[in-house]
């Protein structure tokens, strides 16, 4: 079994939200998280919330932490929701609540062909939907064999061809479907259409991990053909429908750079790919096709792309002159056939000549040329998005101080820095580095402050924390955001500054005025009613029936203040006076008088 990772609270703070955190702690106290499995690296548990059936959360752990955690909840707000802050929470404080399982590997070591065979006829039988996920799975590697990564390979292809009949009805089918709903109806289901369409072409995809490329393009033209004939008939006002040419372009690329085609089998390709860009143009879909039809007449054995596979990288890359606005679509498809084939030197050649960093990068280290991928890493990268992406890969294959000095690195680099300091912030926290952590964390908050970076700082910053926070108040001051502003201002209640940042703004939203009305009706009950009378009187005074109850309660807010500063008799009069002037409006009328009391 492996060994518990150095997984902390401080860490899961910075994780989430404060409300998260908070919640995630009730769940936990009132034991809404059930099971919890540890099989690995990996946490499975269970954890009742709002629906009937308990969410699902799975969390992915290594040496420094938390890789990835995800639940089935719908929460999309920032961080960790509260379900997988309440696992977390547990693994932490109620290590003994956690049920400790053998890796599936040793599960599976000692047993033979035939009892794999009967576990996995056992499984299908209690879990019928999972034979689709089965046999698209042996269908991908049908054509698959091992290979050494610095080996040329050619998978075996499969021996028959796909009949390209049930795929176009499918796609037919789903846009028929389309036709056949009310204008009104079709506008909005534009978006799942696409997504159906999309789940057709995706078919196509084992066949390309497998190699496969002529069954992959017999899936990809049953959906061009059927596609193409039919999109332009529904409303694309928001361009759903146009937009999906843009993955299918692509995916035949690649498609056509898998498969061995003659030079008729190309031309005749060509030809097809350049009727279809045709269609669609008349109906401004200028570049659909492109990469694809560059793809199907440059093929494998244009001079300049083969002098860069060689290794002669020049200004031009894969080129004769200017690039085209399709080369990055186009090299990438390139490298990922060379990745599958297991051509090395060739995809790192053509990612250098290219300048796809990132891939070069991540292909060294998948290769095992460590040493080689940290030494271009501290020379050559140039953004945060590459030094992130080579940390990654660095610390998938377990170069933990490797990676922390690329991630280190990379905080001076140019580009958005938060994502790059929040991965580095949580994998130096894990690996108790405290001093990286606090410094990824204070990158994060100096690019753009919030709440949640604020408090993550406090928590690294430990005894240091006063000397920090100046700082940091510093910086928050030159922020146009007023809501972070607010947020951190109340958070230190500071509510002198806070005030006078909804002074200053005279557009701030609705909750960001109320969250500090709500924090100062006791020490500024003159601001707080008039900041509840310019809410409440509008609404008001314009009749809006539908929203007195908002007024309501800001003038509910008001009369909290006017009684905190002893001012109940002034209270009385403003509210008869408010009571009389709109005493014809008898559904604003009882709500009014219900203030009284």
């Amino acid at each position: 079994m492996s060994p518990r990772p150095n997984l902390t609270e401080a860490t899961i703070r910075t994780l989430a939200t404060a409300q998260s955190f908070s919640r995630g702690e009730e769940y936990l106290a009132t034991r809404a998280v059930l099971d919890i499995e540890r099989r690995e690296e990996t946490l499975l548990a269970e954890v009742e919330g709002s629906s009937y059936e308990p969410y699902r959360v799975t969390v992915r752990l290594d040496e420094g932490g938390i890789v990835e955690a995800y639940c089935t909840c719908p929460y999309d707000w920032g961080g960790y929701c509260k379900h997988i802050v309440a696992v977390l929470l547990a693994y932490v404080r109620r290590p003994e609540r956690v049920t400790e399982h053998p890796s599936i590997d040793s599960l599976l070591a000692g047993l033979d062909r035939e009892a794999l065979a009967g576990l996995l006829v056992d499984l299908l039988a209690a879990h019928p939907h999972l034979a689709d996920w089965l046999e698209t799975r042996i269908t991908a590697q049908e054509g698959l064999r091992e290979v050494d990564l610095e080996a040329e390979a050619k998978p075996r292809q499969r021996q028959t061809v796909l009949d390209p009949q049930p795929f176009r009805r499918q796609v037919r089918s789903i846009l028929r479907g389309l036709g056949q709903m009310r204008p009104s109806e079709a506008y909005w289901a534009t978006g799942g259409t696409v997504a159906q369409v999309r789940e057709v072409m995706m078919q196509a995809q084992p066949f390309l991990e497998a190699g496969d490329g002529r069954n992959a393009l017999v899936i990809l033209e049953a959906v061009a053909a059927e596609y193409v004939e039919e999109w332009f008939e529904f409303d694309d006002s928001d361009g759903e429908l146009g937009g999906f040419f843009d993955e299918l372009g692509p995916m035949f690329a690649e498609a056509l750079l898998s498969a061995d085609l003659s030079p008729a089998e190309r031309k005749a390709w060509a030809d097809k790919l350049t009727a279809w860009q045709n269609e669609i143009e008349d109906y401004g879909i200028d570049e659909g096709f492109d990469v694809a039809i560059a793809a199907t007449e440059l093929g494998w054995d244009n001079p300049p792309l083969v002098r860069a596979m060689e290794g002669h990288i020049t200004e031009l890359g894969a080129w004769e002159g200017e690039a085209p606005w399709y080369a990055e679509e186009l090299a990438i498809a390139r490298l990922n056939v060379l990745e599958r084939q297991g051509r090395v030197q060739e995809y790192l050649n053509l990612a250098e000549a290219e300048g796809q960093t990132t891939l070069y990068v991540t292909m060294l280290v998948k290769a095992g040329r460590i040493d080689e991928a940290v030494a271009y890493g501290q020379e050559y990268l140039t953004t945060t998005g590459e030094a992130l992406a080579l940390a990654q890969a660095l610390r998938a294959h377990e170069h933990t101080h490797d990676a922390l000095r690329i991630a280190e690195r990379g905080l001076s680099l140019y580009g958005p820095v938060r994502p790059l300091a929040h991965w580095l912030r949580d994998f130096a926290s894990g690996l108790d580095e405290t001093g990286l952590a606090l410094r990824a964390a204070r990158a994060a908050y100096m690019d753009s402050p919030s709440l949640a970076d604020y408090q993550a700082v406090q928590l690294l910053a430990g005894d240091d924390w006063l000397q920090v926070k100046d700082k940091l108040l510093e910086r928050l001051a030159q922020t146009s955001l007023t809501s972070t502003k607010v947020d951190i201002y109340l958070y230190e209640q500071l509510i002198d500054q806070a005030i006078q940042v909804i002074d200053q703004d005279r557009y701030t939203g609705y909750s960001t005025v109320e969250s500090v009305v709500d924090a100062a009706w006791q020490s500024h009950p003159d601001w707080v009613i008039r900041q509840c009378k310019a809410q409440a009187e509008p609404i008001m005074d314009q009749g809006k029936s539908r929203h007195y109850h908002h007024a309501v309660r800001w003038l509910g807010k008001a009369r909290q203040a006017y009684l905190a500063a002893g001012w109940a008799d002034e209270w009385g009069t403003y509210l008869e006076g408010l009571i009389s002037k709109h005493t014809r409006k008898y559904s604003l009328r009882p709500q009014l008088e219900a203030l009284r009391k």
